[in-house]
């Protein structure tokens, strides 16, 4: 397992910072350790299905950067998420995008 530390800034406000194993060897389902958002929502070891889009407002930051940031959104109070949720949302999408490419090819 090889971590990379990266954080995603929406245009919308949203942020996440994300440990990333850049070993996976699913390109199409990244396993990210730790997801966190700035909007008070933390999610723990979620598989995340590749989002081209989202790679555009991605960027790789240092170990130190990414525990600072933590540090900060954990003293804003950030809570736990429901993992769940958050899979079966990320499912729909890909599924969606899949079957578009299916009917467009």
């Amino acid at each position: 397992m090889k971590l990379t530390y990266v954080r995603t800034d929406f245009p919308n406000g949203r942020s996440h910072i994300l440990m990333r194993d850049s070993e996976s060897p699913n390109p199409e389902l990244v396993h990210f350790l730790l997801v966190l958002s700035n909007k008070g929502t933390v999610w723990v070891d979620v598989f995340w299905p590749f989002d081209e889009e989202s790679e555009g407002f991605t960027r790789r930051i240092s170990e130190q950067q990414f525990w600072q940031t933590f540090r900060e959104w954990r003293l804003q109070g950030i809570k736990l998420g429901d993992n769940g949720r958050v899979a079966d949302m990320l499912a729909r999408k890909q599924l969606l995008t899949k079957k578009s490419r299916e009917k467009d090819a």
